[in-house]
């Protein structure tokens, strides 16, 4: 069932409504040019203020032109630069099923990167296991045609190269990962336009989260599990390795199309929701943490945001986040059954050896009182594959704020562990008893002989 939240009685809403009732691509350069000096006074903006353009309309570019206009800081200048736009394409489905990213919204920006000077212009999604790409049934290859945008190529990540890659600062799940080869390419600008959508494991599929669409099918698709593509992400920790791919390859730009967006169980399976809204700006930590307030969400529920406020990519909380643009209407989205929420575990210390006898104690935080599982795994960061080496303890109920678990480099068996790199791995679960969704989370350790 649609849900829609459009009072026409708030004369706040009746404003925001008439200032975009609607907008062409002429219309939307004039806006451009008209906004020159917003622009220029962006630059000036303090390190810690982080500003969102806010478009509000139900037409999907016209929320669009707003918000990217109001942000006032999308560059003007991309002449020799390769753009590379990513929207959410993960089912063959139209936007206003509140599961793919509207293509009007990547039109505006497309549009905006052509008056900028792009002559080169690619919208990169990959699709899921033996799938073409849903350009056709997302609406895409109607409106990006050879003759409307001589500039735009739709390419097809899987048909591409992957290159293994480290992860800057040495990663949290992972150290070095595969992505496509062409978003490491020097001179690129990547854009990402993700979609307002709740997620049954990581609460919510905003802009960050929209980098998963990178991660190479192969190469983290577990052997036994071949028709979940990625799902290595997840069996460590879906926080964590959202976090690690938005070091890996930074957002140049964020935008999350909230046109329609999804509540419910999504990211596939949820309730097309009529929002009316499209967020833009420099920092997809800030932006993401705008699409929580329109979804009436807590700042705090979704961690791999708190991963990437601690690993500096952008603020806690939308305390210093400026919003310019239209006004929006909040809407209390329903949230997604989830896995409690785990926090990513510290093994201290990180290093041990087997011939001096150590032992490391592992920690690990919960937000409520939840079932939780700990072992050791090895799983390598080139090959898909998961080993258990020792399970610490099984499901138990373990208290908030959580627990330490010892460690002395063995087997269960009692055999010394060969030298190596080795995850602790904490699953979190809500129940014991029934089919629960796993909340994954790790951290790594070093045994020396």
């Amino acid at each position: 069932m649609c849900k829609y939240r459009v009072d026409e009685t708030d004369p706040g809403k009746q404003s925001a409504r008439r200032a975009v009732s609607g907008m062409d691509r002429r219309s939307f350069i004039g806006l451009l040019a008209a906004n020159s000096a917003l622009l220029a006074g962006a630059k000036a903006q303090s390190a810690t203020t982080y500003q969102v353009g806010v478009g509000y309309s139900t037409d999907p570019y016209t929320a669009a032109s707003v918000a990217l206009s109001a942000s006032g800081q999308f560059p003007t200048n991309l002449a020799g630069q390769t753009v590379l736009i990513k929207p959410n394409l993960v089912v063959a489905k139209p936007s206003s099923s509140g599961a793919t990213t509207d293509p009007h919204v990547v039109q505006a920006v497309v549009d905006l990167c052509i008056a900028a000077g792009a002559t080169q212009i690619q919208i990169i999604e990959a699709p899921l296991p033996g799938n073409q790409p849903y350009w056709g049934p997302c609406g895409y290859g109607a409106i990006f045609t050879k003759k409307a945008y001589p500039q735009v190529q739709l390419v097809n990540l899987v048909t591409g190269t992957y290159v293994l890659t480290p992860v800057p600062g040495g990663g949290s799940a992972y150290q070095q990962m595969w992505v496509p080869s062409l978003v490491m390419q020097p001179n690129t600008f990547f854009i990402s336009v993700g979609k307002m959508k709740t997620h049954q494991e990581a609460v919510v599929t905003l802009s960050m989260k929209n980098l998963v669409g990178l991660a190479s099918e192969p190469a983290y698709a577990p052997p036994v599990e071949t028709d979940l593509p990625r799902h290595d992400l997840h069996l460590r920790s879906i926080n964590q390795s959202i976090v690690d791919l938005n070091m890996i390859r930074p957002i140049d730009f964020a935008v999350i199309d909230g046109v329609w967006g999804m509540d419910g169980e999504g990211p596939t399976s949820g309730n097309p929701v009529a929002t009316n809204v499209v967020l833009a700006g420099l920092n997809p930590v800030a932006v993401d943490r705008v699409g929580l307030n329109v979804m009436e969400f807590a700042q705090n529920s979704v961690t791999y945001l708190g991963y990437a406020a601690q690993a500096g990519l952008g603020p806690p909380n939308t305390n210093n986040v400026i919003l310019l643009g239209d006004t929006y209407t909040p809407y209390p989205y329903v949230p997604a059954i989830t896995p409690p929420i785990l926090y990513q575990p510290v093994a201290t210390p990180n290093t041990i050896s087997i011939s001096a006898g150590q032992s490391t104690s592992i920690k690990y935080a919960i937000a409520a009182n939840s079932f939780t599982l700990v072992e050791i795994i090895q799983d390598s960061d080139v090959t898909p594959s998961v080993d258990v080496i020792r399970t610490l303890h099984g499901y138990k109920m373990v208290l908030a704020p959580g627990e330490s678990v010892t460690w002395n480099g063995r087997t269960g068996a009692g055999a010394a562990v060969a030298p190596g790199t080795y995850l602790a791995r904490v699953q979190a679960i809500a129940s014991s008893t029934t089919s629960s969704i796993v909340n994954f989370s790790v951290c790594r350790i070093t045994v020396n002989p």
